[in-house]
């Protein structure tokens, strides 16, 4: 787009379709069509939100597919949960604690167990567009049931869409300001 090589005219109009694809495109010609002149697709990671995993698959997944956010000394919700489910045993889930927003799970800590309640709503940032911008953040409900397995549920009603454009939409500015 900088370069504009062999482009006589300079009126290039970039369009974020939405989280994953963008369109570059030239201006409205006489039949009121437009050239498509490059597209651009993000390949992100696939995970399936409110399905169930068992816990070596769900602890793979949110070191594989979610943005680790620690910052000095200060855990962020993914490594809070990779805690839960890396000491999780398999007769750990705790059905009597659960009153359908937080659960208490029974934890490994060296010889010692421990109930530790499980953390909801949880702030995580799953890779969800152009790996270039940053990943937008949203709430997910985690549950856990026996097996064991957890999933997460997306809880932000599709809002982290809005911001993953408005994301590209600022990186594609600083980008290709001149």
């Amino acid at each position: 787009i900088k370069a504009n090589i062999e482009r006589i005219d300079s009126q290039l109009i970039l369009h974020i379709e939405d989280e994953r694809s963008i369109r570059l495109t030239g201006t409205l010609e006489i039949d009121g069509s437009r050239e498509i002149l490059a597209t651009a697709g993000a390949i992100v990671p696939r995970f399936m939100f409110g399905e169930w995993y068992d816990m070596e698959s769900f602890n793979i997944a949110l070191q594989s597919k979610f943005v680790d956010k620690r910052v000095e000394n200060f855990d962020d919700d993914r490594s809070i949960l990779l805690r839960v489910v890396g000491n999780t045993q398999e007769e750990n889930i705790k059905t009597t604690g659960d009153n359908g927003v937080s659960q208490a799970v029974t934890i490994k800590q060296g010889v010692n167990s421990a109930d530790v309640l499980v953390p909801n709503p949880v702030l995580l940032a799953p890779y969800r567009t152009f790996l270039e911008v940053e990943q937008p953040s949203s709430l997910f409900v985690f549950r856990m049931k026996d097996g064991p397995r957890a999933a997460i549920f997306e809880a932000d009603g599709g809002a982290w869409r809005n911001q993953a454009i408005v994301n590209i939409r600022e990186y594609l500015k600083e980008e290709l300001s001149v």
